[in-house]
């Protein structure tokens, strides 16, 4: 595997905050709403960002390692 450039570092960059503002829109969401169904749909939503944030996470890691 080849360490990440830095357009590429940028988009990871990028993806997490994406990754972290929907679980935040989704955390609130899911903790207003009145309907069960809904509530446990967002809740698995929010589960998902969470990992897929983490897989970001690992990505820079790797990447860290890489690089030096």
């Amino acid at each position: 595997m080849q360490a990440l450039t830095s357009k590429e570092l940028a988009y990871v960059n990028d993806m997490l905050g994406g990754e972290d503002l929907l679980q935040k829109m989704c955390v609130v969401a899911s903790t207003t709403s009145k309907q069960p169904e809904v509530k446990q749909f967002l809740q698995h939503v929010v589960s998902e960002h969470q990992r897929r944030h983490q897989e970001l996470v690992r990505v820079l890691e790797q990447h860290e390692s890489l690089a030096h």
